[in-house]
């Protein structure tokens, strides 16, 4: 549980730091999607066009009827170019072309060509813009306006001296001020942000503190039933184990008991089989006759009787030339 909140809150303070940090950039105009960055080439491409024509108009009093009308229109024309919804190079190529097309060609579209520049970083951007060659040619960098346009974007980067002369003129308050109110925008912004780890802290405390209550009530609800269980269980197994006791004794008294049976069952049968026997010898109506033996009858033969009718022997077999008397 203390992994998983300080997990959540180092995260929360990383995420934090990172977007407050890209607000600040963004804030500074110092990173941009490809959309922003070609609103704000767009934007920057017309006021320093803008300020270029100008700086060739008061250098210059040859100025033809066509360049002045396509100037003033151009002019007009700035009065709607907003960072948001800029004047673009398509624009800005109608109307310049014609009359202003020098400054056209060496300015606008070397300023339009950054939109392909990478890293889209403000600060490499201007740098970038005070490379060209008719910057220094049409002194842009002795410009009050492009200072200014300068300063509202990277406040640090307007020179001590230009201060200085804006003080005197009495025109560097607005400027100063917008600085001001830049770096206190910052600094608000940097404070806001650094409120926000502190507040999720406190909430994601909150909202821990609150879960920690219930997992605790319901851990010890939890260890409650646990015990409550762990005793009942303690019973049932003391009374299953009675139970089994009893249950084995009553089974070895049935066993015994069912010998027991069946030893007089066997013994009562024994002496029931002992009676029927003694009875049957007993009984009158039953005698014991002995089977009688039939002999074969055995054959005599007696010779000539005498005078006085008496055989005279008597034998078992027949004498051969003689006659006799068999008799059985």
């Amino acid at each position: 549980m203390r992994i998983i909140y300080k997990l959540i809150l180092i995260v929360c303070i990383v995420t934090n730091t990172i977007y407050s940090q890209n607000s600040i950039d963004e804030d500074d105009y110092s990173h941009f999607s490809q959309k922003e960055w070609n609103d704000l080439v767009n934007y920057l491409n017309a006021e320093i066009t803008a300020i270029a024509i100008a700086n060739h108009v008061n250098n210059n009093e040859s100025i033809s009827f066509g360049e002045k009308e396509d100037y003033q229109v151009f002019l007009e024309s700035l009065e709607k170019n907003e960072q948001d919804n800029p004047k673009s190079f398509v624009e800005i190529t109608k109307q310049l072309k014609d009359n202003w097309g020098v400054t056209f060609k060496n300015i606008s579209q070397p300023i339009d060509s950054l939109k392909r520049y990478e890293p889209r970083i403000i600060d490499s951007l201007f740098s970038k813009i005070e490379n060209i060659k008719s910057y220094k040619t049409l002194k842009l960098g002795e410009s009050k306006d492009y200072a200014e346009l300068k300063s509202f974007y990277i406040p640090i980067s307007k020179s001590k001296d230009l201060l200085k002369k804006e003080i005197k003129q009495e025109t560097s308050q607005p400027v100063v001020v917008r600085e001001s109110n830049f770096q206190g925008k910052k600094n608000n912004s940097l404070y806001k942000y650094l409120i926000i780890p502190a507040l999720l802290f406190l909430i994601t405390t909150i909202v821990f503190f609150i879960k920690w209550k219930k997992l605790n009530k319901n851990y010890n609800d939890l260890k409650i039933r646990l015990e409550n269980g762990y005793k009942k269980r303690e019973n049932s197994i003391q009374s299953l184990t009675n139970n089994i006791g009893s249950l084995k004794s009553e089974n070895t008294n049935l066993k015994n008991d069912l010998k027991q049976i069946k030893q007089e069952k066997a013994f009562k049968k024994h002496e029931e089989e002992k009676m029927i026997i003694k009875e049957e010898t007993k009984s009158p109506a039953i005698e014991l006759v002995a089977e009688p033996v039939i002999k074969e009858p055995k054959v005599l033969y007696a010779g000539k009787p005498t005078v006085d009718n008496k055989f005279s022997s008597v034998t078992t077999t027949q004498v051969s030339g003689t006659y006799s008397y068999p008799f059985s």
